[in-house]
């Protein structure tokens, strides 16, 4: 039975007794407890702020009366100053895990790298490429022109998908060069039978073409596919005369490597004619445009000789019937190359000739190889300089150069270009006719 609003009957119990009282139900448990301690005689309880307890260790609120509390007639209280332990805490692991993770702020980042995309397309190119290309090295393997003309269209259709969107010009222009190099693949897989010229003319011709096509259907990346279409014409062009039976097969790629020096050395003239720039009597804003677009024509007459010249070392490697004579010629050229290197300032055009005396060197070192396995040795702790010295000049970035050692490169590229005619004619065989001429006298 619940207490009345007049009394309350409980039983109060301390440490060494228990007491029966009659307490009013109504008044706040806080004004009844010094009355409460008299009437039990406690004196240890004064002074130290006793309290009501109920057995299961619910303490009363002193706030509150006793009907409040909901307290009964008949009740056990106990009256005590200690403090109710805290409850035991208990530690929740997967609780804790999860609040934890759950309190990580969201990232800020793509959870795939943009560059992750590029990386699988770049695995999968080569694999086709080894798959494929595997027939030309091995005449015995089986050709798949069909799967190559697919892999040309598939990269084709996603670079024009690409180039429609804001941030996709780099993937599509990476598509682009996929599917112009798939088309010569392919071109090159054609069942056409020995000699190999005639299958490299091809090759040559459908990349011409597949450039082009590309270029004009991206609308972009002009230093890229105008390059590669007309070093392509120009090495179809060589090998043209090779298969009507103009000169040997041998002088195509010292034909190429030859003409693409003499292009390289006279870019800035052949740009300044081109756009007109050398006119008199041009106003302010006519330099200006003009002065811009020497400069693009520049870097398109640079990247375009100097990938000319790489592929024209490369067929020269390829084709030589004397390897001594040839390897001088590739020296040449790649000394020439880096020359230039040197001396230029332009990031496109550093770029472009640098990955052109890298392949002219590979091409030099692979001939080396073939002919001299003797020499690999050597090669490979050329290779170590090469690679240590382009890491040291990486590290301490671009060295000043003196008026002294300008004149030096200078001169040293002077003679090197007086040497590529000579060089082109040895690497060729032509030398070896002049023996047969002056032997008819």
């Amino acid at each position: 039975m619940a207490a009345t609003d007049q009394i309350c009957q409980v039983s109060i119990r301390t440490a060494d007794r228990e007491t029966d009282v009659t307490l009013p139900a109504g008044i706040p448990i806080a004004e009844l407890m010094p009355a409460v301690v008299d009437v039990i005689g406690a004196p240890e309880f004064s002074g130290r702020d006793p309290h009501l307890i109920r057995v299961c260790g619910q303490r009363l609120d002193p706030e509150k009366s006793l009907v409040q509390s909901a307290v009964h007639d008949g009740e056990l209280l106990i009256l005590t100053t200690a403090a109710r332990p805290a409850p035991i805490t208990r530690f929740d692991v997967n609780g804790t895990v999860i609040d934890a993770i759950a309190a990580l702020p969201e990232p800020t980042r793509r959870l795939i790298p943009p560059g992750a995309g590029h990386c699988v397309l770049g695995w999968a190119a080569v694999a086709l490429l080894v798959l494929l290309g595997r027939a030309i090295a091995d005449p015995g393997a089986s050709r798949h022109p069909v799967v190559g003309a697919a892999a040309a269209l598939l990269a084709m259709t996603g670079a024009v998908t690409a180039r429609r969107t804001t941030t996709g010009q780099v993937t599509a222009v990476s598509l682009g060069v996929l599917a112009v190099v798939f088309s010569g693949l392919t071109a090159a897989l054609l069942p056409l039978g020995p000699p190999a010229m005639p299958t490299f003319l091809v090759a040559m011709a459908a990349t011409a073409s597949a450039s082009l096509l590309v270029w004009r259907l991206l609308g972009c990346a002009t230093e890229v596919f105008l390059p590669l279409a007309v070093v392509a014409m120009a090495a179809a062009m060589t090998t043209m005369g090779a298969v009507a039976g103009c000169w040997p097969a041998e002088t195509c790629g010292p034909i190429l490597a030859c003409g693409s020096v003499a292009a390289l050395a006279a870019s800035a003239r052949l740009s300044i004619l081109s756009s007109g720039l050398a006119r008199a009597r041009l106003a302010d804003t006519d330099l200006e445009t003009l002065a811009r677009r020497v400069h693009h024509r520049l870097n398109l007459i640079v990247a375009t000789a100097a990938v000319s010249a790489a592929l024209g070392a490369a067929v020269t490697a390829a084709t030589t019937s004397h390897p001594l004579l040839a390897a001088t010629f590739l020296a040449i050229i790649a000394a020439l190359l880096s020359l230039r290197i040197v001396r230029e300032r332009d990031l496109c055009r550093i770029v472009a000739q640098s990955i052109s005396s890298a392949i002219t060197v590979t091409a030099l070192g692979g001939l080396c190889a073939v002919t001299a396995p003797q020499s690999i040795p050597w090669l490979c702790g050329a290779c170590a300089l090469i690679a240590a010295g382009a890491v040291r000049v990486t590290q301490r970035g671009p060295v000043p150069i003196s008026p002294a050692v300008r004149q030096v490169l200078s001169t040293v590229e002077l003679m090197l270009g007086a040497s590529v005619v000579p060089g082109a004619c040895a690497a060729g065989g032509m030398f070896g006719g002049l023996a047969q001429i002056g032997s008819a006298w």
